[in-house]
Protein backbone atom coordinates (compact mmCIF):
# COMPACT_ATOMS: atom_id res chain seq x y z
CA UNK A 1 0.00 0.00 0.00
CA UNK A 2 1.44 3.24 -1.10
CA UNK A 3 2.22 5.84 1.52
CA UNK A 4 0.29 9.72 1.77
CA UNK A 5 2.11 12.21 0.47
CA UNK A 6 1.58 13.68 3.88
CA UNK A 7 3.74 10.78 5.70
CA UNK A 8 6.43 10.70 2.81
CA UNK A 9 7.66 13.94 3.47
CA UNK A 10 7.22 13.79 7.06
CA UNK A 11 9.56 10.37 6.97
CA UNK A 12 11.98 11.73 4.92
CA UNK A 13 12.31 15.65 6.71
CA UNK A 14 12.42 13.77 9.88
CA UNK A 15 15.47 11.60 8.36
CA UNK A 16 17.10 14.72 7.13
CA UNK A 17 16.53 16.90 10.31
CA UNK A 18 17.92 13.85 12.63
CA UNK A 19 21.08 13.59 10.37
CA UNK A 20 21.54 16.93 10.73
CA UNK A 21 21.44 16.96 14.18
CA UNK A 22 23.46 14.00 14.82
CA UNK A 23 26.61 15.67 12.72
CA UNK A 24 27.11 18.47 15.39
CA UNK A 25 26.03 16.50 18.16
CA UNK A 26 28.82 14.09 17.40
CA UNK A 27 31.39 16.35 16.92
CA UNK A 28 30.81 18.00 20.06
CA UNK A 29 31.37 14.29 22.00
CA UNK A 30 35.46 15.04 22.40
CA UNK A 31 34.55 17.96 24.56
CA UNK A 32 31.28 16.62 25.91
CA UNK A 33 30.85 12.96 25.76
CA UNK A 34 27.07 13.07 26.82
CA UNK A 35 26.56 14.70 22.81
CA UNK A 36 27.70 11.15 21.88
CA UNK A 37 25.07 9.45 23.46
CA UNK A 38 22.56 12.44 22.25
CA UNK A 39 24.04 11.96 18.54
CA UNK A 40 23.60 7.82 18.88
CA UNK A 41 19.72 8.77 19.87
CA UNK A 42 18.60 11.34 17.23
CA UNK A 43 20.28 9.09 14.92
CA UNK A 44 18.33 6.21 15.64
CA UNK A 45 15.32 8.39 15.39
CA UNK A 46 16.45 9.30 11.41
CA UNK A 47 17.24 5.68 11.13
CA UNK A 48 14.26 4.38 11.85
CA UNK A 49 12.30 7.34 9.65
CA UNK A 50 14.32 6.36 6.70
CA UNK A 51 12.89 2.64 7.32
CA UNK A 52 9.63 3.76 7.49
CA UNK A 53 9.67 5.33 4.46
CA UNK A 54 11.56 2.22 2.50
CA UNK A 55 8.64 0.27 4.22
CA UNK A 56 5.84 2.38 2.62
CA UNK A 57 8.01 2.82 -0.59
CA UNK A 58 7.24 -1.09 -1.49
CA UNK A 59 10.86 -1.53 -2.02
CA UNK A 60 12.54 -2.15 1.16
CA UNK A 61 12.59 -5.91 0.28
CA UNK A 62 14.38 -5.50 -2.49
CA UNK A 63 17.15 -3.11 -1.75
CA UNK A 64 20.13 -5.16 -0.37
CA UNK A 65 20.01 -2.73 3.05
CA UNK A 66 16.69 -4.00 3.66
CA UNK A 67 16.85 -4.49 7.21
CA UNK A 68 19.88 -2.13 7.58
CA UNK A 69 17.89 1.32 9.00
CA UNK A 70 15.62 -0.88 11.71
CA UNK A 71 18.60 -1.60 13.42
CA UNK A 72 18.77 1.30 15.64
CA UNK A 73 15.75 -0.04 17.37
CA UNK A 74 17.30 -1.98 19.62
CA UNK A 75 19.17 1.06 20.52
CA UNK A 76 16.88 3.86 20.78
CA UNK A 77 15.72 3.54 24.78
CA UNK A 78 19.46 2.83 25.93
CA UNK A 79 21.18 5.77 24.29
CA UNK A 80 18.74 8.00 25.84
CA UNK A 81 19.56 6.46 28.87
CA UNK A 82 23.07 6.17 28.93
CA UNK A 83 22.58 10.24 27.71
CA UNK A 84 20.50 11.37 30.65
CA UNK A 85 23.34 9.57 33.15
CA UNK A 86 26.05 11.49 31.75
CA UNK A 87 23.78 14.74 32.15
CA UNK A 88 23.36 14.04 35.06
CA UNK A 89 27.28 13.21 35.80
CA UNK A 90 27.43 9.96 36.15
CA UNK A 91 29.77 7.66 33.98
CA UNK A 92 28.99 5.76 30.79
CA UNK A 93 31.25 2.73 31.93
CA UNK A 94 32.31 -1.23 30.75
CA UNK A 95 29.40 -2.32 32.95
CA UNK A 96 26.66 -0.26 31.13
CA UNK A 97 27.98 -2.38 28.14
CA UNK A 98 24.83 -4.80 28.42
CA UNK A 99 22.70 -2.27 27.01
CA UNK A 100 23.78 -3.38 23.93
CA UNK A 101 22.68 -6.64 24.50
CA UNK A 102 19.16 -6.17 22.44
CA UNK A 103 21.17 -5.20 19.29
CA UNK A 104 22.89 -8.65 18.12
CA UNK A 105 19.49 -10.26 18.86
CA UNK A 106 17.66 -7.91 16.80
CA UNK A 107 19.77 -8.72 13.99
CA UNK A 108 19.68 -12.30 14.09
CA UNK A 109 15.88 -11.70 13.76
CA UNK A 110 16.33 -9.43 10.96
CA UNK A 111 18.55 -11.82 9.15
CA UNK A 112 16.45 -14.98 9.55
CA UNK A 113 13.91 -13.32 8.47
CA UNK A 114 15.28 -11.26 5.84
CA UNK A 115 16.35 -15.06 4.64
CA UNK A 116 13.06 -16.46 4.49
CA UNK A 117 13.88 -18.81 7.57
CA UNK A 118 11.47 -16.80 9.91
CA UNK A 119 7.54 -16.15 9.65
CA UNK A 120 7.25 -12.03 9.22
CA UNK A 121 5.29 -12.16 12.42
CA UNK A 122 8.27 -12.72 14.06
CA UNK A 123 9.66 -9.38 12.45
CA UNK A 124 6.31 -7.67 13.63
CA UNK A 125 6.51 -9.05 17.26
CA UNK A 126 10.15 -8.19 18.16
CA UNK A 127 9.67 -4.75 17.00
CA UNK A 128 6.55 -4.46 19.83
CA UNK A 129 8.85 -6.26 21.81
CA UNK A 130 11.60 -3.42 21.35
CA UNK A 131 9.25 -0.78 21.81
CA UNK A 132 8.04 -2.21 25.21
CA UNK A 133 11.75 -2.11 26.13
CA UNK A 134 12.13 1.85 25.17
CA UNK A 135 9.55 2.18 26.60
CA UNK A 136 10.98 0.23 29.76
CA UNK A 137 13.95 2.79 29.43
CA UNK A 138 12.46 5.86 29.70
CA UNK A 139 10.53 4.88 33.33
CA UNK A 140 13.64 4.34 33.95
CA UNK A 141 15.32 7.67 33.02
CA UNK A 142 12.03 9.15 35.03
CA UNK A 143 13.23 7.39 37.80
CA UNK A 144 16.67 8.97 37.70
CA UNK A 145 15.97 12.34 37.19
CA UNK A 146 13.68 12.01 40.47
CA UNK A 147 16.26 10.81 42.49
CA UNK A 148 18.93 13.06 40.94
CA UNK A 149 15.90 16.17 41.44
CA UNK A 150 15.94 14.56 45.29
CA UNK A 151 19.80 14.44 45.36
CA UNK A 152 20.04 18.28 44.59
CA UNK A 153 17.95 19.68 46.92
CA UNK A 154 19.25 18.01 49.58
CA UNK A 155 22.79 19.66 48.74
CA UNK A 156 22.43 22.46 46.93
CA UNK A 157 20.48 25.85 46.88
CA UNK A 158 19.92 26.88 43.83
CA UNK A 159 18.88 24.74 41.02
CA UNK A 160 20.54 26.63 38.38
CA UNK A 161 22.25 24.86 35.34
CA UNK A 162 21.32 21.64 37.58
CA UNK A 163 17.55 21.10 37.87
CA UNK A 164 17.45 19.60 33.74
CA UNK A 165 13.47 20.37 34.15
CA UNK A 166 14.25 20.35 29.98
CA UNK A 167 15.25 16.53 29.99
CA UNK A 168 11.82 15.79 32.25
CA UNK A 169 9.99 17.46 30.06
CA UNK A 170 11.66 15.95 27.16
CA UNK A 171 11.59 12.44 28.66
CA UNK A 172 7.68 12.90 28.85
CA UNK A 173 6.95 13.48 25.41
CA UNK A 174 9.25 10.27 24.80
CA UNK A 175 6.83 8.64 27.07
CA UNK A 176 3.49 10.08 24.90
CA UNK A 177 5.32 9.12 21.55
CA UNK A 178 6.31 5.54 22.61
CA UNK A 179 2.37 5.48 23.42
CA UNK A 180 1.32 6.36 20.07
CA UNK A 181 4.11 4.15 18.06
CA UNK A 182 1.89 0.50 19.31
CA UNK A 183 -1.24 2.01 17.60
CA UNK A 184 0.93 3.14 14.52
CA UNK A 185 2.74 0.11 14.46
CA UNK A 186 -0.31 -2.37 14.06
CA UNK A 187 -3.10 0.03 12.68
CA UNK A 188 -1.11 2.71 10.42
CA UNK A 189 -3.05 5.39 9.11
CA UNK A 190 -3.48 8.77 10.70
CA UNK A 191 -1.10 7.18 13.66
CA UNK A 192 1.25 6.79 11.37
CA UNK A 193 1.06 10.70 10.50
CA UNK A 194 0.36 11.38 14.28
CA UNK A 195 3.86 9.29 15.00
CA UNK A 196 5.73 11.36 12.97
CA UNK A 197 4.66 14.85 13.71
CA UNK A 198 5.56 13.66 17.26
CA UNK A 199 9.34 12.22 16.31
CA UNK A 200 9.83 15.59 14.07
CA UNK A 201 9.17 17.75 17.62
CA UNK A 202 11.03 15.37 19.80
CA UNK A 203 14.08 15.95 17.35
CA UNK A 204 13.58 18.92 17.57
CA UNK A 205 13.61 19.67 20.93
CA UNK A 206 16.38 17.01 21.67
CA UNK A 207 18.56 18.89 19.29
CA UNK A 208 17.66 22.65 20.54
CA UNK A 209 17.95 22.09 24.30
CA UNK A 210 21.18 19.20 23.65
CA UNK A 211 23.14 21.80 22.09
CA UNK A 212 23.12 24.42 24.54
CA UNK A 213 22.98 22.65 27.71
CA UNK A 214 26.08 21.27 29.13
CA UNK A 215 26.09 17.96 31.69
CA UNK A 216 25.74 19.50 35.30
CA UNK A 217 28.74 17.37 36.13
CA UNK A 218 27.63 16.93 40.16
CA UNK A 219 30.30 14.33 41.06
CA UNK A 220 28.69 11.60 42.96
CA UNK A 221 25.35 12.44 43.62
CA UNK A 222 24.15 9.66 44.55
CA UNK A 223 26.64 9.31 47.41
CA UNK A 224 26.05 12.52 48.61
CA UNK A 225 22.54 11.95 50.16
CA UNK A 226 22.95 11.08 53.81
CA UNK A 227 24.18 7.64 54.74
CA UNK A 228 23.17 4.53 56.52
CA UNK A 229 24.23 4.63 59.96
CA UNK A 230 26.57 2.44 61.05
CA UNK A 231 26.44 -0.11 64.16
CA UNK A 232 29.04 1.82 65.71
CA UNK A 233 27.16 5.31 65.42
CA UNK A 234 29.01 7.15 62.88
CA UNK A 235 27.91 7.80 59.49
CA UNK A 236 28.93 5.54 56.41
CA UNK A 237 31.37 7.86 54.60
CA UNK A 238 31.62 10.72 57.23
CA UNK A 239 34.66 12.54 56.63
CA UNK A 240 36.37 13.79 59.75
CA UNK A 241 35.80 16.52 61.41
CA UNK A 242 37.58 19.67 61.13
CA UNK A 243 40.83 20.27 63.21
CA UNK A 244 41.93 23.54 61.57
CA UNK A 245 40.95 27.28 62.37
CA UNK A 246 38.45 28.79 60.21
CA UNK A 247 38.82 33.09 59.49
CA UNK A 248 36.48 33.71 62.10
CA UNK A 249 37.11 31.65 65.06
CA UNK A 250 34.56 33.89 67.63
CA UNK A 251 31.67 33.09 65.45
CA UNK A 252 32.71 29.73 64.38
CA UNK A 253 32.85 26.76 66.57
CA UNK A 254 34.58 23.54 67.51
CA UNK A 255 33.67 20.91 65.27
CA UNK A 256 30.56 18.56 66.36
CA UNK A 257 31.61 15.18 67.34
CA UNK A 258 28.96 12.58 66.86
CA UNK A 259 28.59 10.22 70.27
CA UNK A 260 29.11 6.73 70.34
CA UNK A 261 25.29 4.91 71.11
CA UNK A 262 25.62 4.43 74.74
CA UNK A 263 24.17 7.92 75.96
CA UNK A 264 21.21 8.20 73.62
CA UNK A 265 18.87 9.61 75.04
CA UNK A 266 16.15 10.87 72.61
CA UNK A 267 14.13 7.68 71.02
CA UNK A 268 13.79 9.88 68.04
CA UNK A 269 17.35 9.94 67.27
CA UNK A 270 17.84 6.48 68.51
CA UNK A 271 18.70 5.12 65.05
CA UNK A 272 19.73 7.96 63.28
CA UNK A 273 23.65 8.02 65.59
CA UNK A 274 22.74 11.68 66.35
CA UNK A 275 21.61 12.54 69.93
CA UNK A 276 19.03 15.19 70.77
CA UNK A 277 21.82 16.85 72.31
CA UNK A 278 23.50 16.58 68.60
CA UNK A 279 20.69 18.05 66.99
CA UNK A 280 19.97 20.84 69.43
CA UNK A 281 23.50 21.66 68.59
CA UNK A 282 23.67 21.59 65.10
CA UNK A 283 20.18 24.31 65.25
CA UNK A 284 21.74 27.09 67.90
CA UNK A 285 24.79 26.82 65.02
CA UNK A 286 22.61 27.42 62.39
CA UNK A 287 20.86 29.86 63.70
CA UNK A 288 24.26 32.00 65.06
CA UNK A 289 25.04 32.09 61.19
CA UNK A 290 21.75 32.65 60.04
CA UNK A 291 21.34 35.84 62.21
CA UNK A 292 25.17 36.73 61.86
CA UNK A 293 26.73 35.58 58.90
CA UNK A 294 23.54 35.31 56.15
CA UNK A 295 25.34 32.45 54.51
CA UNK A 296 21.96 31.61 52.83
CA UNK A 297 22.79 35.50 50.83
CA UNK A 298 25.21 33.33 48.67
CA UNK A 299 23.09 32.36 45.69
CA UNK A 300 25.35 29.40 44.73
CA UNK A 301 25.45 27.82 48.62
CA UNK A 302 25.99 23.89 48.99
CA UNK A 303 25.54 21.85 52.11
CA UNK A 304 28.89 20.69 52.38
CA UNK A 305 29.66 24.60 52.42
CA UNK A 306 27.34 25.26 55.18
CA UNK A 307 28.09 22.36 57.29
CA UNK A 308 31.81 23.25 57.17
CA UNK A 309 31.07 26.62 58.85
CA UNK A 310 28.83 25.23 61.31
CA UNK A 311 31.38 22.72 62.34
CA UNK A 312 29.49 19.77 61.54
CA UNK A 313 29.49 16.69 58.44
CA UNK A 314 27.26 17.02 55.41
CA UNK A 315 25.71 13.81 56.55
CA UNK A 316 24.49 15.13 59.93
CA UNK A 317 23.77 18.68 58.71
CA UNK A 318 21.44 17.30 55.98
CA UNK A 319 20.21 14.76 58.61
CA UNK A 320 19.15 17.59 60.88
CA UNK A 321 17.38 19.19 58.68
CA UNK A 322 15.40 16.72 57.43
CA UNK A 323 14.73 14.79 60.47
CA UNK A 324 13.95 18.14 62.69
CA UNK A 325 13.91 21.10 60.17
CA UNK A 326 11.43 18.60 58.24
CA UNK A 327 13.28 20.73 55.31
CA UNK A 328 15.51 19.68 52.05
CA UNK A 329 18.73 22.03 52.20
CA UNK A 330 17.30 23.48 49.03
CA UNK A 331 14.20 24.64 51.02
CA UNK A 332 15.93 25.47 54.38
CA UNK A 333 17.76 28.08 52.21
CA UNK A 334 15.35 29.50 50.24
CA UNK A 335 12.62 29.82 53.54
CA UNK A 336 15.57 32.00 55.00
CA UNK A 337 16.11 33.90 52.18
CA UNK A 338 12.48 34.34 51.66
CA UNK A 339 12.05 35.56 55.10
CA UNK A 340 15.28 38.28 54.38
CA UNK A 341 13.05 39.52 51.53
CA UNK A 342 10.26 40.03 53.87
CA UNK A 343 12.34 42.02 56.25
CA UNK A 344 13.95 44.10 53.20
CA UNK A 345 10.01 45.25 51.79
CA UNK A 346 9.36 46.27 55.72
CA UNK A 347 12.31 48.46 55.91
CA UNK A 348 10.92 52.17 55.10
CA UNK A 349 14.55 52.96 53.90
CA UNK A 350 14.29 50.02 50.68
CA UNK A 351 11.06 51.07 49.09
CA UNK A 352 12.11 51.84 46.26
CA UNK A 353 13.86 48.82 45.52
CA UNK A 354 12.72 46.61 43.31
CA UNK A 355 11.27 43.17 44.05
CA UNK A 356 14.26 41.98 41.80
CA UNK A 357 17.09 43.99 43.23
CA UNK A 358 15.35 42.81 47.03
CA UNK A 359 15.32 38.77 45.74
CA UNK A 360 19.07 39.16 44.65
CA UNK A 361 20.74 40.90 47.59
CA UNK A 362 18.85 37.84 49.88
CA UNK A 363 20.58 35.10 47.58
CA UNK A 364 17.89 34.10 44.70
CA UNK A 365 19.47 34.01 41.60
CA UNK A 366 16.37 34.12 39.03
CA UNK A 367 12.82 36.06 39.16
CA UNK A 368 11.34 32.61 38.59
CA UNK A 369 12.85 30.73 42.14
CA UNK A 370 12.03 33.88 43.85
CA UNK A 371 8.30 33.75 43.01
CA UNK A 372 8.00 29.96 43.47
CA UNK A 373 9.71 30.09 46.90
CA UNK A 374 7.84 33.22 48.11
CA UNK A 375 4.61 31.68 47.05
CA UNK A 376 5.02 28.40 48.78
CA UNK A 377 6.11 30.05 51.99
CA UNK A 378 3.81 32.64 52.24
CA UNK A 379 0.47 31.53 50.30
CA UNK A 380 0.96 34.93 48.21
CA UNK A 381 2.73 36.27 45.34
CA UNK A 382 5.96 39.12 46.23
CA UNK A 383 3.75 41.80 44.68
CA UNK A 384 0.41 40.87 46.88
CA UNK A 385 2.89 40.68 50.10
CA UNK A 386 4.07 43.87 49.43
CA UNK A 387 1.37 45.88 48.42
CA UNK A 388 -0.74 45.10 51.75
CA UNK A 389 2.29 46.22 53.73
CA UNK A 390 3.16 42.81 54.59
CA UNK A 391 0.34 42.70 56.54
CA UNK A 392 -1.07 38.89 54.96
CA UNK A 393 1.65 37.34 56.94
CA UNK A 394 4.41 37.63 58.85
CA UNK A 395 7.87 36.89 57.88
CA UNK A 396 8.37 33.01 58.16
CA UNK A 397 11.43 33.25 59.92
CA UNK A 398 13.04 30.25 59.89
CA UNK A 399 16.49 31.43 61.11
CA UNK A 400 14.06 32.60 64.30
CA UNK A 401 13.14 28.78 64.96
CA UNK A 402 14.77 27.82 68.11
CA UNK A 403 16.34 24.44 67.69
CA UNK A 404 14.43 20.88 68.34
Amino acid sequence: MAASPIATSLELSTAGLGLFLAAPLLAMARQRPANGWLAAFVASFASLALADFCHSAGVYRQLPVWGLFDLPLACLGASFYCYTRRMTGLGVGRRQAWHLLPLPLWLGVILLVRARAAPDWLFLGAVLALQLLTLAYGLAVLRRLRQYHHAVRQNFSSMRRRDLHWLSRLTAALMVLLVVWFPATLLGGAWDVLLLLGRLAVLCFAGWYGMRHVPVFVPNWQKALPSTPTAAGRQESEPEPMTEPLPEPVLVPEPILVPQPEPVADAKYARSGMTAATAEEIGRRLLNRSRHQHDFREPDLTLAELAERVGTSPQLLSQYLNEVQKLTFYDYINGLRVADVQRMMADPARRDESLLDLSLAAGFNSRSTFNAAFKKATGATPSQWRKQGGSMSEPIGQDDKQPA
